[in-house]
């Protein structure tokens, strides 16, 4: 049985936690700059104690997942150089940095792909674990207990992984920008936003089923300027919109003609 120690209890730290339990790990501790977060997700795990303090964390742990935000990762590193033992193992869950961010001799990213939320549960069978590691050791440990959580376990490099993030951008951020800036279209008109629901549930069931390269419609792909220029004009007050239209029709023009 491995033990853990959190840094951070945030969204990820809230859904990752307790399924590392359900694989066997102890969370001994769980570590948050403020108290209230960090006993909120103490109070989920079985027996874990909580603290707001860096020189109380429990340098006993075998692992160390760093759950905290990107730019904060190097910093708390910085600060758990001179507490932990040189034989425990500190992860990071970034999807974009890579391994020299964390100051450590036995050390490895473990990037979950996917999004997550505190008031949403998410199904860890069907995520993709990505494990980033030069170290054999390590990397046999992490599978092992990635192999627990997920049916999808890959161990990549770090460009591989950050390729990866950038396609996940493109997949999660930015496919849920669009449809913010069509709910935003539907206020403005007085339209119900629930009525494109259908239409995005069949468009993404597609694009999982068959590819979303073989299911590309609309105006741009048919090459249907009339009514790419009647959509700029219903949206000309809107100059950012107006730029995002432009730019995506264009984009479809150039890869599909």
């Amino acid at each position: 049985m491995f033990k853990v120690v959190c840094i951070g209890a945030g969204k990820l730290a809230n859904q990752l936690m307790p399924v590392l339990e359900e694989a066997e790990c102890e969370v001994m501790q769980v570590y948050n700059r403020t108290t209230k977060p960090a006993e909120a997700l103490a109070g989920k795990l079985k027996n874990a104690s909580f603290t707001s303090s860096i020189s109380e964390i429990n340098p006993e742990a075998d692992l160390f997942f760093l759950a905290v935000s990107d730019d904060a990762i190097s910093i708390v590193a910085d600060q758990l150089l001179s507490i932990i033992s040189p034989s425990a193992i500190v992860l990071h869950c970034s999807g974009s940095l890579g391994l020299d961010v964390l100051p450590f001799k036995r050390k490895a990213a473990f990037y979950p792909l996917q999004s997550f939320s505190i008031d949403h549960q998410v199904s860890w069978r069907w995520i993709p674990l990505i494990i980033t590691t030069t170290d054999e050791d390590i990397w046999t440990i992490l599978d092992e207990i990635a192999g627990a959580i997920s049916t999808s376990v890959y161990r990549m490099t770090d460009e591989q992984k950050s390729v990866l993030h950038v396609a996940a951008v493109f997949t999660n951020n930015f496919s849920n920008h669009m449809l913010t800036l069509a709910e935003k279209i539907c206020v403005d008109h007085q339209l119900p936003f629930e009525m494109l629901k259908p239409l995005i549930l069949e468009t993404f069931s597609k694009a999982i089923l068959n590819g979303p390269g073989e299911n590309q419609t609309g105006p741009a792909v048919r090459g249907d300027q009339k009514t790419i220029e009647k959509h700029l004009a219903l949206i000309k007050d809107d100059a950012e919109m107006t730029d995002i239209y432009k730019a995506i029709t264009n984009s479809i023009i150039s890869t599909y003609q």
